[in-house]
């Protein structure tokens, strides 16, 4: 099992640096996943490209975009991660070559996905420790669909870990397990420690 972080949705001073140590210190996949500028969901393509800038280029094999294919190919990260309607119907030829992760919100949307998408991040199944209202959620007692790799969110930190792994996904994510503490590297460390102790 691994473990999976998104980014703090908002940067800060010493984001660079706390992200470089939690590389260093065991971190091999990064979703990047900022707001957008004038209250938009999401970053754009040149906030993306201003943002890894800040990074040494050989992470960038470690890091997912909230984003398209092409966004993910055009930056020269390792993949995408997108909503799971956005993998249906017709897609161009190049978009099966990237590394691309579905966002189901239940397990009859990660069942139905094409065979070349390559994960399911799958959530929340726990109220997210981020989320500031309450959001509906699918509960630890659910059946991971097996036929594609499977990463559940929501909820995930050092008290949780262990209900999640009984689940048995192929990683976990984590957002507020991690950036909702004062010290987020040593938050990383703890909860990458469990995530990878038997």
């Amino acid at each position: 099992m691994r473990l999976w972080l998104f980014t703090c949705p908002d940067n800060f001073a010493s984001e660079y640096d706390d992200l470089e140590e939690m590389f260093s210190r065991g971190l091999t996949r990064l979703i990047l996943d900022k707001r957008g500028r004038g209250g938009n969901a999401h970053a754009t393509f040149n906030d993306y490209d201003r943002w890894l800038l800040g990074l040494p280029m050989e992470l960038r094999d470690r890091i997912w975009v909230r984003g398209t294919p092409d966004m993910a190919e055009e930056l020269d990260v390792r993949g995408c991660v997108c909503d799971a309607q956005s993998f249906m119907g017709e897609v161009p030829e190049s978009w099966k070559r990237i590394n691309c992760v579905a966002i189901c919100k239940n397990v009859k949307e990660a069942e139905v996905l094409p065979e070349w998408v390559a994960g399911v991040l799958l959530g929340p199944v726990m109220h997210p420790l981020s989320a500031i209202e309450p959001v509906e959620i699918l509960g630890t007692s659910l059946n991971v669909p097996s036929k594609t790799p499977v990463v559940l969110c929501g909820g995930v930190d050092t008290d949780t870990i262990d209900e999640f792994k009984k689940l048995s996904p192929a990683g976990v994510a984590s957002l507020g397990g991690v950036w909702n503490y004062a010290d987020p590297v040593n938050a990383f460390i703890k909860l990458n420690r469990l995530v990878n102790s038997i």
